[in-house]
């Protein structure tokens, strides 16, 4: 017999990235269970789930409403997050944990871009963990805004679909959103992928790689938005820019940046956030942005068909060539620059760190005024 909410767990089943964003979710918190569950104000559904601890869930399976936490979010719509249940002055006395020999827990609502409260991406652990930092929190934010975007856009293709028994132009348009979408989720959760994987490889610890890979996925929200804004079509580089450097922005005029109007794609302007993130983030620690005299130089040009970007550091301590290199090397000479078609440089100065990038905008057009 059909589950009365299987529309509702096919949807979730179909997007490609959740399985990996399950996946992600547990290891990087170390929790052994979490989920996509759709709630309602009388039922509690789970569309997918990841169980490392034998909680017993499958999708499909159901707890009782009035027993979850997630229960409670559907009225305030605000994410729970405990670190601790016996040390949570608020949870520590609450039904759920002990109902079902709760430690940890971290539940955000997903919300529809029409204001309906569609579920929760939440995940638990019988032994406590350290979840309330702003790496955790924002990566969970991220997730649960990208479930939210992608049920948004299943929705708008079902509505199309309707409207095509009418037009059957909308038949066309359906296959190339759906296309589309495809396309752009792939893309995201490729570097998704790569962060996370690259990240924990490299990492000393969970701690450790728990801070690395929601800084970065975090860069990659922030170029998010920016497309979010254009509808996924392009993004203004000087958009992408700001949105990269403003964690970094102290009001001191400490970075210069110039160049023209140019329109990037999804994948550089996504791409080229994630290293404009690693090069503020070492500036910050090694270089210009770790004293209170170094500045910054980014700046691009469009030029004979050719992209350039380049990012110059001056002011800061005297340049040290590293003796070996980890994964945001390798985004920022290899990965990144594949985008452009192009290559990429690294130059140690002793003056302060060098970036360049050579390469091509395919379908280049300038922005309309």
């Amino acid at each position: 017999m059909q589950h009365d909410f299987q529309s509702d767990i096919d949807l979730i089943q179909s997007i490609p990235a959740v399985h990996s964003i399950l996946d992600v979710v547990c290891r990087t918190t170390g929790m052994g269970f979490a989920a996509v569950a759709r709630v309602t104000k009388d039922r509690w559904v789970a569309c997918s789930t990841r169980d490392d601890i034998g909680f017993g869930l499958a999708p499909g399976g159901e707890l009782k409403v009035q027993t979850t936490i997630c229960h409670e979010i559907q009225d305030h719509r605000e994410p729970v997050v405990i670190d601790n249940v016996a040390e949570d002055e608020l949870y520590r006395g609450h039904a759920t944990p002990a109902m079902y020999g709760l430690q940890s827990y971290v539940s955000f609502p997903i919300i529809l871009a029409d204001g309906r409260f569609f579920g929760t991406l939440c995940a638990i652990d019988a032994k406590p963990r350290k979840l309330k930092n702003p790496d955790t929190i924002g990566t969970f934010k991220l997730f649960a805004d990208l479930i939210g975007q992608h049920i948004g856009a299943f929705d708008r293709m079902a509505e199309m679909t309707r409207m095509a028994d009418e037009r059957r132009d909308w038949e066309r348009q359906q296959r190339m959103l759906q296309r589309e979408l495809v396309h752009r989720m792939k893309n995201t959760l490729a570097m998704i992928q790569a962060i996370v994987t690259q990240s924990l490889r490299n990492a000393p610890s969970l701690d450790h790689a728990a801070k690395v890979v929601g800084d970065r996925i975090q860069a990659l929200g922030r170029a998010q938005d920016a497309l979010t804004e254009a509808n996924w079509e392009t993004s203004d580089i000087r958009d992408v820019v700001e949105a990269a450097l403003g964690p970094h922005k102290d009001g001191g005029g400490r970075f210069a940046i110039e160049g023209p109007p140019i329109e990037l794609t999804a994948q550089q302007g996504m791409g080229l956030a994630l290293a404009i993130h690693e090069l503020a983030t070492n500036a910050a620690k090694y270089g210009a942005l770790s004293n209170e005299r170094g500045h910054v130089l980014v700046a691009w040009q469009h030029v004979d068909g050719r992209f350039h970007f380049q990012w110059e550091e001056d002011g800061g301590p005297t340049v040290v060539t590293p003796t070996s290199k980890g994964f945001g090397s390798r985004l920022t000479e290899r990965v990144v620059p594949s985008y452009f078609q192009g290559t990429a440089i690294i130059e140690y100065a002793a003056s302060g760190l060098r970036y360049r990038i050579d390469g091509d905008l395919v379908g280049f057009h300038p922005p309309h005024d």
